[in-house]
């Protein structure tokens, strides 16, 4: 206890003898300072007790018709937790025992009484008691984090299932008709924006609690560059804007990070620059401060191929010519839910979690972020990361395809048939490129490296014509096998499907020997969507349109497809988007319906919500299970599942909602 307050006590004892040797033992306690009252029966005790707060109840065993057991009892009754010590004029090793089991915190027998015994009993029942104090406010605070994570994850469901609805239609709208593009695209842009702004606060939820975990891998960090700029470069042309990025030197070819939080963070800062830039341009500067091993580094150049495994200082500068930002107010924006345009314009909207978000993540990996601004010239961010890379890595310029233009189809609306493999390393690139052509009509499958893609093409060429691949879409760099390595080896097996290289290496000399190689094309990085047309029509054969199937109720087929949805809006979306690519669907809006559809089918898929009225989706997958029921079953949640969870169901794929067309596409397309 701290002896900044005076500890509370509360006596009741009959004896006035007893009374004052008591009230002489607590005032010898040097580490104390005590207030104590004084009560003569179990009645006054019980209601003294209950009127005021006490750190420490003292009670004497025979107190008239009632005893100091009857006290401890009704004291635990009530509201009453605080330690009870109870003093008895005799040794009673029985009463010892009841005393305790009634709840007393310690037994003392008023002869075998010392100052130094009576200082410690207390000094250990209130230290007990911080104790348990402490470990309650634990508990409880444990408690509101799981409620608010329960929260949470219920506030994501609830959203993202109409954002489903909300997001399919929309999407179907745009790609099958010509009219009203304009609005259905500002439809679209508004959903996805509220996705991103429920996305960053689920992550500073998670920062807040330090529930985020890092991912380490080889990244190959042009490619990383590459991709962000041709994402970021289209928001800059949307603005009229210029987007710069180059480096004044070689940087490591691939570096050891997490890629998804590295893209987030640097996106996170050039979107921030574009939003507060209405003119001029944005500018992205990489440095790379090489720090060598002292012991077998020491008076090698930067740049050799031998050096060993060391640390990169990656350095970022991301310039603009925007609005600026006051010199007071900067600390600010690294704070959540503030940012510049609330302090300075009060026009443009967003979450204010962004730049937060991007500090709190470079914190983590060890690096830092720090800003300088002028107000109407423009603010300058610096963010410094270190990076580990492997022994003997290749240290390359900088190279990037700075071609203007939008990426959007300039070309009348073509309609091609065929199946193209689309292999990169980068989740986000090959969504982007198979979105590109699966609005043309072909049929996309993806691989994450040269091995995948050449166990892909193996297989369906064993299974026959109609599974084979027309064309190939190949990344050079990639790990595990890289794509000329990829194409080598499928040649040496007499693989003659047309293969396109993507690459973001525009140096002279390089086209040709990426022909020379094996690859029947060249496309640079970051696509031209007017040249991956043309390179389609050069390979793939036109096609009528398909009509999609719409009818929720058609026939069971080879290729029917059950939704487990509660919300009609939502399982009707995701049926049109499923019907789009020409599978037929049924839907089940509960799970007692679900079970009863997947006892008497074999479906090819089931679509399985996870939080279903008056159930859940586990529900469907218990009696699955319970049945033997084997169906590549796609889990879609609005929150995350645990590892134990994955591990006890084991689903195909898990996809988050909102469901978008090209993750449905992607997922139909795997094998």
């Amino acid at each position: 206890m701290s002896d900044t307050r005076a500890t509370r006590i509360l006596l009741i004892e009959d004896d006035d003898d007893d009374f004052v040797i008591t009230r002489d033992y607590l005032d010898e306690i040097p580490f104390l300072t005590i207030t104590l009252v004084r009560v003569t029966n179990v009645e006054d005790g019980l209601k003294t007790l209950s009127n005021k707060a006490y750190d420490l109840c003292l009670v004497d065993y025979r107190l008239g018709a009632m005893t100091g057991i009857d006290f401890i009892k009704k004291a635990k009754s009530s509201a009453y937790t605080g330690p009870i010590i109870m003093l008895t004029a005799q040794a009673d090793d029985q009463l010892d025992q009841l005393a305790l089991g009634a709840g007393a915190e310690d037994y003392l027998v008023k002869s075998e009484l010392t100052a130094g015994r009576f200082a410690r009993t207390i000094r250990y029942a209130l230290a007990r008691q911080d104790i348990d104090s402490e470990r309650l406010e634990r508990i409880k605070a444990e408690q509101e984090v799981r409620a608010k994570d329960k929260f949470l994850a219920h506030l994501s469901h609830e959203l993202r299932t109409p954002l489903t609805a909300i997001l399919g239609y929309t999407e179907l709208l745009i790609n099958e008709s010509d009219n009203h593009h304009n609005e259905l695209s500002v439809i679209h842009r508004n959903g996805k924006h509220l996705l991103n702004l429920l996305n960053d606060i689920l992550d500073i939820s998670k920062i807040t609690a330090n529930k985020i975990e890092l991912h380490f891998t080889d990244v190959n960090l042009n490619g990383l560059l590459t991709d962000i700029y041709s994402l970021m470069r289209i928001n800059a042309l949307d603005k009229g804007l210029e987007l710069k990025i180059h480096a004044d030197q070689a940087l490591p070819k691939y570096i050891k990070a997490d890629p998804t939080r590295l893209r987030q963070v640097l996106i996170n800062v050039i979107s921030n620059a574009i939003k507060f830039t209405h003119e001029g341009y944005v500018d992205i500067a990489i440095s790379c401060s090489q720090i060598l091993d002292s012991a077998e580094g020491t008076g090698k150049p930067q740049g050799t191929a031998d050096l060993v495994t060391g640390t990169a200082q990656m350095i970022f500068i991301i310039s603009d010519t925007g609005i600026g930002i006051e010199a007071h107010k900067i600390e600010k924006i690294f704070k959540p839910f503030v940012q510049a345009a609330d302090m300075m314009t009060k026009t443009i909207g967003g979450s204010g979690l962004g730049l937060a978000i991007s500090n709190e993540l470079i914190k983590k990996m060890g690096g830092s972020i720090c800003v300088n601004s002028v107000i109407d010239q423009g603010s300058e961010f610096t963010v410094a990361l270190p990076m580990t890379y492997d022994k003997g890595i290749e240290f390359t310029p900088l190279e990037i395809n700075s071609r203007g233009g939008h990426l959007h189809n300039k070309l009348a609306k073509i309609n091609m048939t065929g199946r193209v493999l689309i292999a990169d390393d980068l989740r986000d690139i090959r969504t982007l490129v198979g979105h590109m052509i699966t609005q043309y009509g072909p049929q996309v499958t993806y691989a994450s490296n040269g091995q995948d893609a050449v166990n892909k093409v193996l297989k369906a060429n064993e299974a026959s014509d109609e599974a084979a691949f027309d064309l190939i879409l190949m990344d050079i760099h990639m790990p595990i096998m890289d794509g000329v390595s990829a194409v080598k080896y499928l040649r040496s097996k007499e693989v003659m499907t047309p293969v396109v290289a993507l690459t973001a290496a525009n140096m002279k000399g390089n086209k040709e020997q990426l022909l020379s190689s094996g690859f029947n094309h060249v496309l640079s990085k970051p696509v031209d969507t007017d040249q991956l047309v043309i390179t389609l029509q050069d390979y793939l054969q036109s096609a009528p349109q398909v009509q999609a199937v719409r009818d929720s109720q058609a026939p069971v087929s080879a290729e029917s497809v059950l939704i487990v949805e509660d919300d009609t809006d939502a399982a009707e979306a995701i049926s049109a988007l499923i019907q789009s690519l020409g599978h037929t669907t049924h839907i089940a809006f509960t799970q007692e319906q679900a079970i009863a559809l997947v006892k008497k089918t074999q479906w090819s898929f089931i679509f399985l919500d996870l939080n279903l009225g008056g159930g859940s989706g586990f529900e469907v997958m218990d009696a699955m299970q319970r049945h033997n029921i084997s169906n590549r079953t796609v889990l879609m949640s609005g929150s995350e599942l645990s590892e134990e969870k994955q591990k006890q169901y084991n689903f195909y794929h898990i996809l988050k909602k909102p469901l978008s067309l090209l993750d449905i596409a992607t997922l139909l397309s795997l094998d």
